[in-house]
């Protein structure tokens, strides 16, 4: 993690806070649900009205819903406590209202009560105790969370899981946020310094020991000091120090001031520049390269929160808008670099678990990733009008080209997308066949569905499509190494079979397989059919394919051939035997193509020793590619059948 580049993000955040005069307790003030723009908090609203002997009588006046945003989360003095006693003041997250309430009457209500006891806050220590009489009453509470049930019904679902709950206390006639009350700000800020020493009821400090943060010696470090909760420390095992909490100091010793600012950064950092990439949320940490450039990180980070907003306001595709963030950083120099943190959060403990970690990238590896690469390849042939898009307003379908996106790679990878990212941006090597894999088991799920008729199933040329579009980029990064081994010549230096030694015919040679076709199209595609053993099963799945097309026009729309394929669990001894009765069956159709059946020969027969050594995936892959691209290996006129 780099904590130096969320220290440098903190102490800009602080002199802001500085400049506006913030108050110390501020700091500590934390916004609920800092991903959003704005949500909701609903208000029990109560009235103070002054009696004598000095004193105060509480009634309760109404619920209300009220907008929480940026401008104003503070003046609800919100800030996360524990699961078991409650958030830190009375703010919480609407939810469970018998347990919220028992937790505010029974926890927070009494541990405020003996603060106000002791603190020269006389006023309103009987504010808040005429309140807390007034919910004790049972009858009283099932008033107030009466209305509040009926308000929480009447908003959405979404709505439900993103609003809070807070009091309003109107005291003669003057409302009051928690924020005016000195001895929430007080709790605020004590529990915003103190709990980075203690937790658990264990003190963890050590003293004269230099911090993690800034290098320097300090007069004290605390023991829970870390801006990220990468672990918990409240149970054996997860602490160093012989199992003793007290000495978690050890693990990572924080200095006053840097967890001040290591505080302000993250949670800066969670308003501002948290983003979600394909469903995997993720912090961003812009950090300068050189000192001299110290002074443009206020820019660098004001632009990267507006990337995200001005893209959603341009309302483009969600694909589109997910890579059009990197593409727009790839446009700068490489005066600072971006630390990706890709996290899960534990919603009752806030605990993040680190997914991944993409650590120093600049600008140029972002430009290498998400434009010049994808322009690289994305002008192939194969890929003109290759699918079909719906606009969302006039429902009108339009053929678009396929371009290459991280979207893209994922429908392959969803099962793996972080250890995909990882290899992607750090350029590891990846196993050639772990995208075979990857590739069929998403052909298989399709085609298993289209049998179905169990939801959705893509096109498989479509999957195909995209698979060759994954491998040439993949292979463009230097992340799979293909041999990109020279063609030869189609059909020279070759001995037909007696299978493909019958005359052909001039109507033949117009309408069926095109010999400079399929010569070309392995010319076009040397990183897809990179070996003699690749051409050689694509173009038995081009046969296969055929027989399937014969088939169906001569037994009216039927094809029992395609049972013997297995669902695409394919193996090469398989393939074998496929070859022998594939060819059987055209005899019997008196259907044999002799260019292509010739080509066989010259990749299939004789190189069936190197196919043998294919695995099943890699086998299946380019059998099932073979079967989706037989058009574009006959000539141009030649009448599509199915």
């Amino acid at each position: 993690m780099q904590d130096r580049a969320i220290i440098e993000i903190g102490r800009l955040e602080l002199a802001a806070m500085q400049k506006a005069n913030k108050a110390p307790y501020q700091f500590f003030v934390q916004n609920m649900f800092p991903k959003k723009a704005d949500y909701h908090m609903a208000l029990m609203v109560f009235e103070l009205h002054s009696v004598a002997p000095p004193g105060f009588r509480c009634t309760f006046k109404a619920t209300d819903l009220t907008k929480v945003s940026e401008k104003n989360f503070e003046k609800f003095a919100y800030r996360k406590g524990s699961a078991r006693g409650g958030d830190i003041t009375f703010t919480t997250k609407f939810g469970d209202l018998d347990k919220k309430f028992k937790t505010l009457v029974n926890n927070q209500f009494k541990a405020l009560m003996a603060r106000l006891s002791a603190s020269p806050h006389i006023q309103e220590f009987q504010v808040f105790s005429a309140v807390h009489r007034f919910l004790l009453k049972e009858e009283n509470a099932d008033q107030v969370k009466a209305e509040l049930t009926r308000l929480y019904e009447d908003l959405g679902k979404k709505e439900q899981q993103a609003t809070g709950l807070s009091m309003v206390l109107e005291i003669d006639g003057k409302k009051h946020y928690l924020s005016d009350f000195k001895a929430i700000q007080e709790v605020l800020y004590e529990n915003g310094t103190q709990e980075k020493s203690k937790k658990y009821d264990v003190t963890s400090e050590g003293t004269q020991e230099l911090c993690a943060g800034c290098l320097q010696p300090k007069p004290v470090v605390h023991g829970f000091g870390s801006p990220y909760k990468y672990a918990t420390v409240d149970k054996p095992g997860m602490v160093s120090g012989f199992f003793k909490q007290k000495n978690n100091w050890k693990n990572y010793p924080i200095c006053t001031d840097c967890s001040l600012v290591f505080e302000l950064g993250r949670n800066y950092i969670a308003q501002h520049l948290s983003k979600s990439f394909y469903g995997k949320f993720y912090y961003v940490i812009p950090k300068i390269i050189l000192q001299k450039d110290r002074s443009q990180l206020p820019r660098i980070i004001e632009k990267l929160e507006g990337l995200y907003g001005d893209l959603m306001k341009q309302g483009r595709q969600h694909e589109k808008r997910e890579d059009k963030i990197w593409e727009m950083v790839a446009q700068h120099d490489d005066y600072f670099n971006l630390n990706l943190l890709f996290y899960e959060e534990n919603s009752t403990t806030k605990a993040i678990k680190i997914k991944l970690l993409l650590e120093e990238i600049v600008p140029s590896q972002f430009r290498k990733l998400f434009v010049d690469t994808p322009k690289q390849i994305n002008g192939h042939v194969l890929y003109k009008k290759a699918h079909t898009s719906t606009d969302k307003k006039t429902k009108q379908k339009t053929k678009q080209d396929l371009k290459f996106s991280f979207g893209l790679l994922k429908t392959f990878f969803e099962h793996d997308f972080y250890r995909l990212m990882q290899q992607v941006f750090e350029q590891q090597p990846m196993a050639e066949e772990s995208l075979y894999a990857s590739f069929m088991r998403v052909i298989r799920a399709n085609y298993n569905k289209m049998k179905t008729s169990d939801g959705y199933a893509e096109n498989t040329r479509l999957t195909v499509l995209k698979a060759h579009l994954a491998l040439r980029y993949l292979a463009a990064i230097e992340v799979i190494e293909l041999p990109n081994k020279p063609i030869q010549k189609a059909m020279e230096h070759t001995t037909p079979s007696e299978d493909v030694q019958t005359a052909t015919s001039a109507d033949q040679q117009k309408t069926g397989f095109d010999p400079q076709r399929i010569e070309q199209f392995m010319q076009d595609n040397p990183l897809f059919l990179s070996s003699d053993a690749k051409r050689g099963v694509f173009l038995l799945g081009v046969l296969v394919k055929h027989v399937l097309d014969v088939q169906y026009n001569q037994l009216n729309g039927n094809t029992p051939f395609e049972n013997k394929l297995k669902g695409y669990q394919l193996s090469p001894v398989h393939l074998q035997n496929l070859y022998t009765e594939a060819i059987g069956k055209l005899r019997q159709y008196k259907a044999t193509p002799s260019t292509l059946l010739q080509a066989l020969n010259q990749y299939f027969l004789l190189h069936i020793d190197q196919i043998l050594k294919m695995s099943n995936n890699e086998a299946s892959f380019y059998f099932v590619a073979g079967m989706q691209m037989i058009r574009e290996l006959k000539y141009v006129n030649t009448e599509s059948k199915k």
